[in-house]
């Protein structure tokens, strides 16, 4: 997406799933509007970009709502979001890992 309109974007979003009032009508074009930006648009494009446009309005509570759509990506900007650089999937293999390694070792003396 155009970094010009991710900060429309984003803010459009949050406007149609949280601030509006919420019924079957506004769900669904906030649906909508998520899946044209995400598939048409390449709102994840820039994840990064995302995170920090997120986090610039305070729109945390976009990232349940993306990850219906795209799970990995989601995964990716709350990383983004909390600064580290591995998701915890990524680090729970790393101890998994880790670990065998140890086991190895006192093994082998």
């Amino acid at each position: 997406m155009k970094p010009e309109i991710l900060s429309t974007a984003i803010e459009t979003l949050t406007g149609l799933f949280f601030r509006n009032n919420n019924n079957e009508g506004t769900d669904f074009l906030a649906k909508r509007t998520l899946d044209h930006y995400i598939n048409d648009l390449d709102l994840l494009g820039d994840i990064k970009s995302v995170a920090v446009e997120i986090d610039r309005q305070r729109a945390y509570a976009l990232v349940a709502k993306v990850r219906f759509f795209d799970a990995r990506a989601a995964d990716e900007i709350e990383v983004a979001l909390f600064g580290l650089e591995f998701t915890d999937a990524e680090i729970i293999a790393s101890d998994i890992v880790f670990e065998e390694w140890k086991r190895k070792q006192n093994h082998c003396q």
